[in-house]
């Protein structure tokens, strides 16, 4: 497989050895852009813009509110820049995008230095910093209407922003989002229907190499009929915002489906607002369906690590440590293996520390995999009426007082 950021390096590279032969520098003409679909006109933007700011060149840069109308003008494959080395973008309100790119050929946003190398465009909101469940909420960023479609954002920097560093607000097709930081938002990405919008499905989303850094609603929401989902290497810690009401790590609601998250990792969502301490780490809605977790992580969650009402779900190779509820399952024909669950933690409010919280209606079956806790406080499963639970070649390490199973008339467990 073609590493594409390394070829396009590479081809800088030999294009800046050769106009310095014929006495030139790459800046003369801008970055180069060798992607396979990207060979549009580029159009260039900086904080304070330059020139005509017409976006054609650095010398001509644009401003950020101009970026709706170079995304209006530009033809597929464009790529916009955005200046990373001449400071932040302020933003206070949410920039409507409503145009992109086509089938194969998308239309790239991205963050580079002057010498057209990847670098993060850094956006600075107005949501308090630190964190104050009165202080001001910030607002989202870029906001996603129809036809804004067969969009790339990449090397992009978030501090201070509200609920959407990128709001998805219409039906929209092929958005991919990666190799991106936000640091105290309220929302990573946002999934809701705005403006004449009576829906907000997503076909075809990819958002990976992602780090959030202090939220108090979520990482990431998606709803409606969104589809067709890739997350992937991603990291969101809460840093323990509380106060928000319900925080949640990953999101899935409507009728979201086909979904797979890999390698990512959700922790530390905080909510004492009520008697019942809610916040999770992943959280599937009971008309999800075809959920895939790969190697995923949630830990120090006040109520679940993965709360799962979806259908037709599989987990491979999860991990859940510190939380309330380890796993949390509602939803019928769901699949654990080689899974984790270690030292669940009741930090607050009602409820019943345990390794697995098995709900009424749930069928679920957990094979190969490792529970171990010290606390003489946990249950290892705790089974509802009409819930059904099988075990199958899986370890349990507990405290020699802690109860191994919990089970309500009218529950099935079978432990093999």
């Amino acid at each position: 497989m073609v590493d594409h950021r390394t070829f396009h390096e590479s081809c800088v590279q030999a294009v800046t050895t050769a106009l310095l032969v014929l006495g030139l520098t790459a800046a003369a003409i801008g970055p180069f852009t060798a992607t396979a679909g990207q060979e549009g006109r580029a159009r260039y933007i900086t904080p304070d813009g330059a020139g005509t700011r017409d976006g054609s060149s650095w010398a001509n840069a644009g401003i950020l509110t101009q970026l709706p109308d170079f995304l209006a003008r530009a033809g597929p494959g464009t790529s916009i820049y955005l200046r990373a080395d001449q400071g932040p973008y302020s933003t206070a309100g949410p920039i409507t995008l409503r145009n992109g790119g086509v089938a194969g050929r998308r239309v790239a946003v991205s963050g580079v230095d002057g010498a057209g190398k990847p670098m993060r465009a850094i956006f600075a909101g107005t949501r308090d910093s630190p964190y104050a469940p009165t202080g001001r909420p910030g607002s989202a960023v870029f906001r996603l209407t129809t036809g804004a479609s067969h969009l790339h954002f990449r090397d992009l920097s978030f501090r201070n922003q509200g609920n959407g560093c990128f709001h998805l607000a219409a039906d929209l097709r092929d958005v991919a989002i990666e190799d991106i930081d936000a640091v105290n938002v309220r929302r990573f990405v946002e999934n809701y229907a705005a403006g004449r919008a009576e829906s907000a499905s997503i076909d075809g989303l990819t958002i990976r190499n992602v780090v959030v850094t202090g939220y108090s609603k979520g990482a990431i929401r998606l709803q409606y009929d969104t589809r067709n989902v890739t997350l992937e290497d991603i990291v969101g810690d809460s840093e323990r915002q509380d106060g928000d009401n319900f925080a949640e790590g990953v999101a899935l609601e409507g009728t979201v489906h086909d979904v797979v998250v890999r390698r990512v990792t959700m922790r530390n969502s905080h909510d004492t607002l009520h008697r019942y301490w809610n916040g999770d780490g992943f959280t599937t809605e009971k008309d999800t369906y075809g959920i895939r977790f790969e190697d995923t992580v949630a830990s120090g969650n006040t109520d679940a690590g993965y709360d799962l009402k979806s259908s037709a779900t599989v987990l491979v190779g999860t991990t859940a440590q510190d939380n309330k509820h380890n796993y949390k399952i509602w939803g019928r024909d769901v699949a654990i293996t080689d899974c984790v669950g270690l030292d669940p933690h009741l930090r607050g409010g009602t409820g019943v520390q345990d390794q697995m919280e098995i709900l009424s209606g749930a069928d679920l079956a957990v094979t190969r995999c490792r529970f171990a806790d010290n606390d003489a406080a946990t249950v290892v499963f705790h089974v509802e009426a009409g819930a059904h639970l099988s075990v199958l070649d899986t370890n349990v390490s507990k405290h020699p007082d802690a109860k191994a199973a919990l089970v309500a008339e009218g529950a099935f467990l079978s432990i093999k």
